[in-house]
């Protein structure tokens, strides 16, 4: 009678725990590998998704192999800011996605320095969030700083500044106030590795769902900030044969969504080869 006890207690224990691993495995995204310093995979945003494709695109991005630049369409031959594809036609990076917010008469919103220019100044009060890089001949390196624990000026310079504001900080602790709007997202991350990881919706979610998200996904992200979201929030990636798009919109009210890669973006981070 003991040992019948016993198996009846620990078969369902040894179910939950196996349904447990199992159910681990599937959330962990498959990560595949470009070339050096550049993997894709994807993963869902389950009930935390409200409108669209729950379907989360990932870039994980060694900064040691590859390089990131900010780039502005006043840099280019051209007096338009052109869209993502054109973005990615125009600099042949092998991945593109949206930068920092920016005013309507397209002046960014915040620092940005591209390439070692200067393109805007004025530090945001509000934003405590930069992506910077480092280019040129030297070492390669690209982090996301958290302007409340590291400010800029204590830092190297770095060839590359875009400012924006953070999603959650080293704690975990959620930094956007929990409202009801509704948006595609593009954030970028750190992991515990020193990868940058770029997390761009294909759905739309509130910046609170959103940060909650990948404060519990499997990806171990010690911290982000966010990017631009709205129809903004694009990515193209075109590497050694390997194609993928998201272009910031989703159907409503079913009906089929239009074309998001005519819309022009400012300002830009391109993914390059070193």
């Amino acid at each position: 009678m003991r040992r019948s006890l016993h198996a009846r207690w620990v078969l369902p224990v040894v179910v939950l725990v196996a349904a447990y691993a199992l159910w681990q495995n599937v959330r962990t995204p498959h990560w595949r590998v470009l070339r050096p310093g550049i993997e894709f995979a994807t993963m869902t945003g389950g009930r935390y998704c409200r409108m669209g494709s729950s379907t989360v695109a990932l870039l994980r991005l060694d900064p040691r192999l590859v390089r990131l630049r900010a780039r502005y369409y006043t840099l280019l031959p051209r007096t338009m800011p052109p869209g993502v594809v054109g973005w990615q036609q125009a600099t042949g990076a092998l991945a593109v996605f949206n930068a920092g917010q920016f005013y309507p008469d397209l002046d960014y919103m915040g620092l940005l320095v591209c390439g070692g220019d200067t393109v805007s100044a004025k530090l945001h009060p509000g934003f405590q969030g930069a992506l910077v890089a480092s280019g040129g001949t030297g070492p390669r390196d690209a982090r996301v700083l958290d302007l409340a624990h590291t400010p800029l000026e204590h830092e190297r310079g770095w060839s590359d500044v875009a400012q924006s504001f953070m999603l959650f900080d080293r704690g975990g602790g959620v930094r956007v106030r929990r409202t009801n709007r509704v948006a595609n997202r593009t954030a970028v991350a750190e992991d515990r590795d020193g990868h940058l990881v770029v997390v761009v919706t294909e759905g739309g979610y509130t910046l609170a769902d959103f940060s909650t998200l990948l404060v519990g996904s499997p990806l171990r992200l010690t911290h982000a900030m966010a990017m631009d979201g709205g129809i903004e929030a694009e990515m193209v990636v075109a590497c050694d044969g390997f194609r993928y798009a998201s272009f910031g919109r989703w159907p409503k009210d079913g009906d089929p969504a239009g074309p998001g890669a005519t819309v022009p973006l400012p300002a830009v981070i391109t993914v390059e080869a070193p």
